[in-house]
């Protein structure tokens, strides 16, 4: 869906284009409200009678403030601007943290199942070298050749 910024392609105002009738749209305070009527599309406005926009806008006021202190500002630069937001008030966002602490676990869980293969893995490998080196140290007291030519001894000697 295509958000229309400038309403000058409406042709006029595009308040009057937006809302025909008697009804005179009152410029807009909040700047909640205003970015709502803004990011609507042309055509939604367009299709707007003065009843649908009273009741929206009654809507949208009802609204409860989010926050107790709400300072939004604007710093101009000479190359860019920068904007800050402070935000003060009761922390509602229970069902978001929520959603935080459902992930965060998920995360956990995984990692704890890869950590615990890769414990296993190595425990593994560690049992299977042990067996190995007391199998060959058995064969080795009891003098058996398994590989007839072949000492491991020798072997390493001649890497080493």
């Amino acid at each position: 869906m295509a958000q229309v910024r400038n309403r000058s392609d409406l042709g006029g105002n595009w308040w009057d284009q937006a809302f025909r009738g008697n009804a005179e749209p009152d410029p807009e305070r909040d700047v909640y409200t205003q970015h709502l009527w803004e990011a609507l599309p042309a055509d939604a406005l367009r299709n707007l009678t003065p009843e649908q926009y009273h009741a929206l806008k009654r809507a949208l006021q009802t609204q409860q403030k989010r926050h107790w202190l709400d300072i939004r500002g604007v710093i101009p630069l000479f190359f860019t601007q920068f904007y800050f937001v402070f935000l003060l008030g009761p922390d509602r966002r229970r069902e978001t943290q929520e959603v935080l602490f459902e992930r965060r676990a998920a995360v956990r869980e995984g990692t704890a199942k890869l950590v615990g293969g890769v414990a296993l893995t190595i425990f593994l490998t560690l049992l299977s070298l042990s067996a190995l080196a007391v199998w060959y140290v058995f064969k080795c007291i009891v003098g058996a050749d398994v590989l007839p030519g072949f000492s491991l001894s020798q072997y390493l000697r001649k890497i080493l």
